[in-house]
């Protein structure tokens, strides 16, 4: 299983390295924005095949140190980190491969839309992320920034939207958005139970 792990992340490796040589050859900064994500979609699930790979548990991914290197990589591809103060309020908690890696992509997609939208020019800001498991049946997810908030906000394309709310639906979740004093996303997904 090591061993699938490992190749799985190397192949992924590939995939954003050969989207990082594309994006190199194109001059338009919206398809460069685009390459950049599609990158960062790849390189979260990359990230859990990586942690897997070095784990003691080969079924579990713990999901603080996951979102910590995701998010420093989100941050570094936007060239972020001296803009953007991240807090993980969230303690250690192990979740399988089928729920992190769909969690991965909700927080890489609120994370970029935030670094893009709330806070323009030089504002700098704070991105909060909360996980916790409730009663062994919920996750609670909570995203928050201190920014500009949606009415402030320029859109995109609304692919992203798109996405997390597909996968909101894959992991039986809901979602709520609430604007004030900036963004917060709330999700509460329900676990399956193990067979």
């Amino acid at each position: 299983m090591k061993e699938i792990h490992h190749r799985v992340k190397n192949n992924l490796e590939i995939v954003s390295s050969l989207l990082a040589l594309q994006s190199a050859q194109i001059d338009d900064p919206n398809t460069k924005e685009a390459m950049t994500e599609g990158q960062n979609r790849v390189n979260s699930i990359s990230i859990v095949h990586q942690k897997l790979y070095q784990g003691t548990n080969l079924g579990s991914i713990e999901m603080k140190d996951y979102f910590l290197n995701l998010t420093e990589n989100i941050l570094d591809s936007f060239g972020a980190e001296n803009k953007v103060t991240l807090n993980l309020a969230m303690e250690k908690l192990d979740l399988d491969i089928d729920t992190a890696v769909p969690l991965g992509l909700i927080i890489n997609e609120l994370l970029t839309n935030t670094i893009k939208y709330a806070f323009p020019a030089d504002n700098k800001g704070t991105i909060t992320i909360k996980l916790e498991k409730q009663n062994d049946q919920y996750l609670h997810l909570v995203v928050t920034d201190n920014g500009i908030g949606k009415s402030g906000m320029t859109h995109g394309t609304g692919f992203g939207t798109q996405l997390v709310s597909l996968l909101t639906q894959q992991l039986n979740g809901t979602m709520k958005e609430e604007s004030e004093n900036g963004t917060t996303h709330i999700f509460d997904f329900k676990l399956r139970k193990a067979a």
